[in-house]
């Protein structure tokens, strides 16, 4: 029997370890402006004079085992390459187009033709509601909650001083040693403590983090990091968990400091200083890709670790002109200099030794590869992934080679030579490019097959190919909402690349990111999969079908006639709503004469008023809880002085506001039909007034408010997430802002509520009505098309009850 005892745990054991090691540690290796032919392995068809120059045996070591990318891209600057990397979002659509520093403040230089519009300054945002930044789920978040163990060594750049993202642990990280905001090091050398020893308040931005135990000392900055990714490494494995590590150099990042490792070899070969010093920041790099490569053979785990190689982008040339042969110009252009890289993967026992392809990636398809590779498949994100993975190419397959790749820099750099920093978009396509610059409208056309240095600009002699590519690169811009410079002579956009004015409107996120025919009738049944939502099955719904209907009145739903909806106006459904064409339609009025409230008050207006029926009624058909997502398809007509919500309330009995509310949408009066506030209240975040007095809430702007849009809402045990179409803009957290009470997992359930405002006091609540502002020609109204719930694997109440209207 003790035998039997000792087996079963052995087994029990070795099965854990087995479970643990089905997924691949991932080591993901980063160099900060490292050029495409910085190197002794080449890239290119030709060896270069470049990969003469440069010693990097342990890049060619890795490509030996794996397989080299000749055509793969990120951005011209750090902070939007690095936030593509982490969200799968193309930089015309996360709009951190530019580096980051301080919060709420652009690093564009100033430009004596164009203004710029204003861009996700602020960085990445792993929360709703801090403006100017770009808010999403990132890679090691996901990571993490899929078993990994992640950290992170060195420059991080991914959001702005004070802001969330400036702290790498904010984005999902378990571990981080020496990220923060900055995107350069104070000093490659600990007898300067890494910038330290500047005066404070300089050092205070630029001064490498969480080193102090290599200050005073000769330890150069690349080993200070490679030293402490193996520290993380070795807490990685006494988890029994695979890791991710995101091995971020700050080399080979300017200014340049003095690697007395192997600056004295480039001097003996006769470059001149600068030159030295950048080929020993090279050499150090590499010897750091070779230390973790020998850390994981030494461990034994060399089988089951995937090891990336990647630049953020192109070398720096400024002042270092030739330095990307045979590519053009460097970093801060879109020309091949600033945005081509090495890449590199090795993935044990999949990728081919020592082979090369040349389909063309880009740093966004890294978040949907990687995940791959980590097994993720079913995840959630509140940003659109732009990315396609490259496994497929991993493995050895050729790629869609006429895929179209986008670039987008309408920002002006700090530095300015040639067109580098210039504001400027691009298109790859095939062999073919296409450059547009905005400072004068012009465009410039080449073959990459046939002039990889781009020499020589083919647009004259193939107007029909600019034409073509302008229009492809433009439509993108233009699906994307991409900012765009400003002519300060007109005070109007600059045209886009194919000469079509820019029409600016808020950006509205498009339906069909939630349903491909959202207008469409239901074609689901319990248990089927949401179309486009992971990880959500459908449970029931409200379609407002005409024969779910009793005398033009909606099933299922009763009058709330509240006092507190009753108190300027009388909740009359008969009057003021109606379902026609499987929409219902709810309405304010002003009467002629003074009518009763039903509460003993003369009121002179009526409007519409519904929630859900409630549990025990024959017509109810829903209770709304947690671990569901309920979604809502509305529009309003363009009013202000007409306040329309979609809300929950508690089935308890309890007082408002301890049985908690949850206002999806409310449209306070000021707004101007395109701004939609999320709103909660429960007992320690009570508000006398939407917004204020402690309550939790947030605001999105919208295109437009008269046209469809689908309101949702992701309700689970300790956080509540709040959005619209693709984009999510609320999300609380149990516990957060000192919010003890949670009331939104009462097991009661809650009911929901279509309701117009109306009130003859302007300092009534923020909300309040102002029928003198109604326009006479129509009555204000709101429209729900339909409602849809589903429920996550978590959902453990009730079947939906029998009646069904849809």
């Amino acid at each position: 029997m003790k035998n039997s005892i000792l087996s079963i745990a052995a087994m029990a054991l070795l099965s854990g370890n087995a479970i643990a090691q089905q997924k691949p540690n991932i080591i993901l290796f980063l160099v900060d402006d490292m050029g495409w032919q910085d190197t002794s392995l080449p890239f290119w068809n030709d060896t270069t004079e470049l990969n003469h120059i440069y010693e990097t045996p342990n890049m060619e070591r890795l490509a030996k085992k794996g397989v080299r990318f000749t055509h793969a891209y990120a951005c011209p600057i750090s902070s939007p390459s690095r936030v593509s990397l982490f969200t799968g979002a193309n930089a015309a659509r996360h709009k951190v187009t530019n580096w980051t520093l301080k919060k709420d403040t652009p690093t564009d230089r100033k430009n004596e033709m164009l203004d710029f519009e204003a861009w996700n300054y602020n960085g990445l945002c792993p929360e709703p509601g801090l403006e100017h930044s770009f808010y999403a789920k990132c890679l090691p978040q996901l990571l993490r909650e899929n078993g990994y163990t992640t950290m992170m060594v060195g420059k991080a750049h991914f959001g702005s001083i004070d802001t969330p993202a400036a702290d790498p642990l904010a984005i999902g990280f378990d571990y981080n040693i020496a990220g923060h905001a900055a995107g350069a090091m104070g000093s490659y050398l600990g007898e300067e403590g890494y910038g330290a020893s500047g005066k404070p308040e300089w050092a205070a931005i630029w001064a490498v983090p969480d080193l102090e135990k290599y200050h005073g000392t000769d330890t150069f900055l690349t080993e200070a990091l490679t030293l402490e990714a193996k520290g993380l490494m070795d807490k990685a494995l006494d988890q029994s968990k695979p890791f991710f590590l995101y091995m971020s150099h700050y080399a080979v990042h300017a200014p340049f400091g003095t690697d007395k490792r192997f600056y004295q070899k480039y001097m003996d070969k006769g470059l001149p200083h600068k030159e030295a010093q950048y080929a020993a920041l090279v050499e150090g790099m590499d010897k750091s890709l070779g230390d973790l490569m020998d850390y994981v053979d030494r461990k034994g785990i060399a089988d089951h670790t995937v090891i990336i190689f990647m630049s953020d982008n192109g070398g720096y040339t400024i002042g270092r002109a030739d330095k990307n042969a045979p590519l053009s110009e460097g970093k801060g252009s879109l020309k091949e200099g600033g945005i081509r890289e090495p890449m590199i993967v090795y993935y044990p026992n999949v990728t081919f030794p020592s082979t090369m392809n040349d389909t063309p990636v880009i740093i966004e398809d890294f978040f949907p590869t990687l995940l791959e590779i980590a097994g993720v498949h079913d995840y959630q994100t509140p940003q659109q992934i732009d990315g396609q993975s490259f496994m497929a190419q991993v493995k050895g397959q050729t790629g869609e080679k006429e895929r179209a790749l986008f670039f987008h820099y309408p920002n002006n750099w700090g530095e300015r030579i040639q067109t580098i920093g210039a504001p400027q978009s691009a298109v790859v396509k095939g062999d073919w490019k296409l450059i547009h610059y905005y400072e004068t409208g012009s465009s410039c056309l080449y073959n990459l097959n046939d002039d990889i240095s781009e020499k020589h600009d083919l647009s004259a002699r193939y107007p029909d190919k600019v034409k073509e590519l302008a229009k492809v690169l433009s439509d993108y811009l233009r699906a994307q909402h991409a900012t765009m410079p400003i002519l300060k002579a007109t005070g109007k956009f600059v045209p886009y690349p194919d000469g079509e004015e820019v029409e600016r409107i808020l950006p509205k996120d498009d339906e069909t990111l939630v349903y491909d025919n959202p207008g469409d009738a239901l074609h689901l049944k319990k248990g089927d999969m949401h179309p486009k939502m992971k990880g959500w099955s459908f449970y029931t719904a409200h379609e407002f079908n005409d024969k779910d209907t009793k005398k033009g009145l909606p099933l299922g739903f009763v009058e709330h006639r509240g006092l507190h909806m009753s108190r300027t106006a009388k909740v009359d459904n008969r009057k003021c709503s109606k379902v026609e064409d499987g929409v219902l339609r709810i309405w304010s009025v002003e009467e002629k004469d003074l009518i009763d409230n039903r509460f003993g008050k003369k009121v002179k207006y009526s409007h519409g008023c519904y929630r859900t029926s409630l549990p025990g009624s024959k017509e109810f058909w829903c209770n709304f809880t947690e671990n569901m997502r309920i979604e809502i398809r509305f529009k309003r007509t363009p009013y202000v002085g007409f306040n329309d919500a979609l809300w929950f309330m508690g089935n308890n009995n309890r007082p408002w506001p301890k049985n908690g509310e949850i206002d999806l949408l409310e449209n306070p009066k000021k707004t101007l039909n395109d701004c939609a506030h999320f709103t909660l209240h429960s007992e320690n975040h009570y508000a006398g007034v939407v917004g204020g007095g402690g309550s939790v809430t947030s605001s999105i702007n919208l295109a437009d408010m008269s046209q469809w849009n689908i309101y949702w809402l992701e309700w689970y045990p300790d956080r509540i997430v709040g959005g619209v179409n693709g984009q999510a803009y609320f999300e609380h957290h149990k516990g957060a802002d000192g919010n003890t009470d949670w009331p939104w997992s009462d097991p009661l359930g809650f009911f929901l509520i279509f309701s117009t405002g109306i009130s003859t006091n302007p300092n009534a609540w923020p909300g309040a009505i102002i029928p003198s502002e109604w326009k006479k020609d129509a009555k204000p109204a709101m429209y729900i098309d339909w409602i849809r719930v589903y429920t996550n694997k978590d959902y453990k109440g009730e079947n939906p009850p029998a009646p069904r209207f849809y």
